[in-house]
C-alpha cells in the first residue's frame, strides 16, 4: 500500500514539474521578472532525477521501465481530464450557458484545492518550506470573495478543512501579489 502510494505521489509530483517547466518555457520573455508568478515543484524534479537516477545506477531497468509506463499513463489520464474539463466549459461559454460554466470551473477548483492539500500534506517537511501555499491564500481569498455552494456536502467540507492548513504554516500567504 505504501509503495503504491509513493510511486502515485512520485507521479503527481512529475506531472507537476512537468506542468511547471512547461508553463516556465511558454512564458514570453519580454515581460518584466517581477511580475512573473513563480511556479513550484515541491522538489519534484530533483526527487524523481534522484530516483531514475538510483534505478539507472543499480541497473534496475524493468523498475525503471514500469516507473515509465506508470508516468505516462498518468500523465495522459491527467491530461485527458483536463482536455474534457476545458472543452465542456468551452462548449457552455460558446452556447451562451456561463452558469453552468461557472459551475464546472467552481467545482473544479474545490477538486483542485483538496487535492493538492492532500497530496501536500504528504511531502516531506524540507518541501514544505517552500512558499507554495500562496495560491492556496489565493484560492481561500477567491471563495471568500465568491462563496460557492457544491452539491455534495461533503466538497465544501473538503475545501474547508484544507484552508486549515493555512492557519497551520508559520506564515500566511499574501494576496496582494496577484
Amino acid at each position: 500500500m505504501k509503495t503504491s502510494r509513493a510511486f502515485a505521489l512520485a507521479a503527481a509530483s512529475l506531472a507537476v514539474g512537468f506542468l511547471a517547466a512547461r508553463w516556465c518555457v511558454t512564458q514570453p520573455s519580454n515581460q518584466p521578472l517581477s511580475l512573473k508568478p513563480q511556479s513550484y515543484d515541491f522538489g519534484a524534479v530533483q526527487q524523481l532525477d534522484s530516483f531514475v537516477t538510483y534505478l539507472q545506477d543499480t541497473k534496475q531497468t524493468n523498475i525503471l521501465q514500469r516507473y515509465s509506463d506508470l508516468s505516462n499513463a498518468s500523465l495522459a489520464s491527467r491530461y485527458y481530464a483536463d482536455l474534457g474539463v476545458t472543452l465542456h466549459i468551452l462548449r457552455d461559454l460558446r452556447e451562451g450557458r456561463t452558469n453552468q460554466a461557472y459551475e464546472t470551473l467552481e467545482g473544479q477548483l474545490d477538486v483542485d484545492i483538496i487535492g493538492f492539500v492532500s497530496s501536500y500534506r504528504w511531502l516531506s517537511p524540507s518541501a514544505r518550506e517552500q512558499p507554495g501555499l500562496k495560491v492556496l491564500g489565493w484560492a481561500r481569498d477567491y471563495r471568500a470573495k465568491y462563496p460557492f455552494k457544491h452539491r455534495y456536502q461533503n466538497m465544501d467540507e473538503g475545501v474547508a478543512d484544507a484552508f486549515k492548513i493555512l492557519d497551520e504554516a508559520p506564515q500566511l500567504p499574501s494576496s496582494s501579489a496577484h
